[in-house]
This record gives C-alpha cells, structure tokens and sequence, in this order.
C-alpha cells in the first residue's frame, strides 16, 4: 500500500477526474483509511456500511459456493455507489450522480484501487 500522503493525493485526483461526490478508502473491516466526504457525513459509519454490504454479498456468495463479489454497484433515484475491492485489506468506495457513465466510473475506480494497493 502506498503511503499515507500519497493515497490522499491519489483519491482527491480521482475524486475531481469522475466529479464524485464521495470517495473513500477503508479497510475490509470498516475502518476509514482515508475520505474525501461532505461535510457532516459520519465517515465511520459510512465506512463500516461500505464494509458490511461487501461483506454480506461475499457471505451470500458463498451459501452458493460461489467466489466473493470483486466489486458492488448500489443504485439509487439520484445516485450509485461503487464499492471496489483494493487489495486483501482494504475497498475504495466511489459515489457519483445517477447520470454519469457507470462504465467508464468504474473502470477509473477499478485502476486507482490496483494503484492505491500496489503503489
């Protein structure tokens, strides 16, 4: 994992290229590792809700003997979240408007949580 710093940088740049209005990296078990968030919103609670959707998909997953989700899209009247593994540890999480091309969000997001965990 990159260093601290770096990640920051790393997730406001993402934040701005996709015009999100949340990003975050957290651990797999709902820490905040870092958030760029509005204010008042409650990063730790975000972050562990983040978590335990991912979690809960996997745990259904596997009642199936299916292999653990690789990423989840949650979609909502004005908005998506984007909930993408980064490594074994951790899960960066994207939330843009409805409107933008869930494609071309989700590649981005895909490639800055390969950098955040490798870098």
């Amino acid at each position: 994992m990159m260093a601290a710093g770096n990640v920051g940088a790393v997730i406001k740049d993402l934040k701005g290229r996709i015009g999100a209005i949340a990003c975050a990296l957290v651990s797999r078990d709902g820490l905040v590792l870092y958030a760029d968030v509005p204010a008042g919103v409650y990063t730790e609670t975000f972050a562990i809700m983040c978590a335990t959707i991912l979690g809960a998909a996997a745990t259904a997953n596997t009642e199936l003997n299916r292999s653990p989700p690789e990423r989840i899209v949650i979609e909502g009247t004005d908005s998506r979240t984007l909930i993408v593994g980064s490594g074994k540890k951790a899960l960066l999480v994207a939330v843009v408007d409805q409107g933008q091309d869930t494609s071309r969000i989700l590649d981005e997001v895909i490639k800055v949580a390969d950098q955040v965990t490798s870098g």
